[in-house]
């Protein structure tokens, strides 16, 4: 007998070791108070604003290459460069609708303010069909400072923030 597993969706974790020790430092670099990055449903949200790489990027890079690095060797797809980096900040009761980056890459978040006891990470949405047409989604335990990578074609969402706790992430494309 032979098992064969023809769906198989992975995600990597990382836990960068620095964010205690930068996380200050980065969150500094970044214009919250920019009124152009204000979203109906996200206190801050710089993604339509800007470049590609906003001025924060370069700090931000700095500390998660050695993590990139380390996914590139093992990644199937062989991505050229990081594409864009944005940040989003969710004040009580921000969140984000379920959506996808594209077709191509992965996309990959940093837990920038990150509270586990009180907020809820990333919702993960299944593409393949559960009984009944449902379909399935799950989240993963999050600390602050971890960074996943995974599938940029992979639905997902930000729940809404219960807390009165900024949740914070920076988040960034592998093309």
């Amino acid at each position: 007998m032979e098992k064969v597993s023809l769906f198989e969706i992975s995600l990597h974790r990382f836990h960068i070791k620095e964010w205690k020790d930068k996380k200050d430092y980065i969150l500094s670099l970044i214009p919250f108070d920019n009124k152009e990055a204000i979203d109906e449903n996200i206190s801050f949200a710089d993604y339509w604003i800007g470049n590609d790489i906003p001025e924060y990027g370069n700090a931000v890079n700095e500390i998660i290459k050695p993590y990139i690095d380390d996914f590139y060797k093992v990644a199937p797809y062989k991505f050229q460069r990081l594409t864009k980096m944005w940040c989003h900040r969710y004040n009580m009761g921000d969140y984000f609708q379920p959506h996808t980056h594209g077709p191509i890459g992965y996309s990959a978040i940093l837990y920038a303010e990150y509270d586990d006891k009180k907020h809820k990470s990333t919702r993960f949405f299944s593409p393949f069909m559960a009984e009944y047409g449902e379909c399935d989604n799950k989240s993963l335990n999050i600390k602050e400072g971890d960074l996943i990578i995974f599938p940029s074609n992979l639905s997902h969402m930000a729940p809404p923030n219960y807390s009165n706790i900024d949740r914070t992430i920076i988040s960034f494309n592998l093309n």
